[in-house]
This record gives structure tokens, C-alpha cells and sequence, in this order.
């Protein structure tokens, strides 16, 4: 159980990698641009999902209706934290959000810079709370296309 949790946090790490980059948005290249498109059309539904009345942890939505955002193994790691915090009453897995990085999510996000890295873009990602978009990314999402998606 216990390598699992280290697994998906190893993962979720190096998905969500914390940056110190400004928060210029570079989209001129189609591939920064659809990356861009790709990690705001997400954030956007995740944060409107968290500011729902729907009772559930919301990364569980994620998985459910969003399945084909994922790599196979980052959707394997997830589901199987969840699976094993679904058989136990204490806290097992991971105690924060996978995707926002946080156990208090902000009431929204924007994308910032986009850069290539090798086949992936790696995307900024900022909090906005009470209006005020912190100076540095709360996290950088990493985007890959596969398979034409």
C-alpha cells in the first residue's frame, strides 16, 4: 500500500511539478496554443466542478469524465489510490488535490507560459484568490499529445 501512495505521489510531482516562471502566456506556436487551450479548458471544468454542490472528491470526477486527459499510467495511480482509500476509513493515499496542488483550492486558475519541452509542453498554472493572481505558478501541468488527442 505503501509504495503505491509513494508511486502516485512520485507522479503527481513530476506531473505537477512547483516553477518560479513569470506569467507571461506564450501561444504563438499552434502546438503552445492547443496546449494552452487544452490545460484551461480543463481547469476551468475541474474548478466549476469544486464550486458545485456535487458531493464527491472531485479528482474522482476527473477520472470519471475526463479519462482520456490522463496518460494510462497516471489514470492507473489515481485509480488506485482511490481504490484503496474506498476499502479504508482512515486517510491511505494522497491528502491533497492531485491536480491543484493544494488542500484549498482557489476560486479559479489561469494558464500562463507555455514552454516545449522535448514531445510535451509544460504549462503554468496560477491561483487566483480574492481577485490576486500570486507571482509565481502554483504548479506546471505537463501536456503531451497522443495518438492525434
Amino acid at each position: 500500500m505503501r509504495k503505491s501512495v509513494k508511486r502516485t505521489t512520485w507522479a503527481l510531482v513530476l506531473l505537477f511539478a512547483l516553477c518560479s516562471q513569470g506569467a507571461k502566456t506564450q501561444v504563438s506556436d499552434p502546438g503552445n496554443r492547443s496546449a494552452h487551450e487544452f490545460v484551461e479548458s480543463f481547469f476551468q471544468w475541474y474548478v466549476q466542478r469544486i464550486n458545485s454542490d456535487i458531493p464527491d472528491r472531485f479528482w474522482d470526477s476527473a477520472l470519471k469524465y475526463k479519462r482520456s486527459s490522463f496518460s494510462p499510467q497516471l489514470f492507473e495511480l489515481l485509480k488506485e489510490d482511490r481504490n484503496a482509500q474506498a476499502r479504508c476509513i482512515d486517510l491511505v493515499g494522497l491528502d491533497f488535490d492531485p491536480f491543484l496542488y493544494t488542500q484549498e483550492p482557489a476560486e479559479r486558475y489561469v494558464v500562463g507560459r507555455i514552454t516545449q519541452k522535448g514531445q510535451s509542453y509544460m504549462a503554468d498554472v496560477y491561483a487566483v484568490r480574492h481577485g490576486e493572481q500570486r507571482g509565481k505558478p502554483d504548479e506546471t501541468a505537463e501536456v503531451a499529445e497522443k495518438k492525434n488527442h
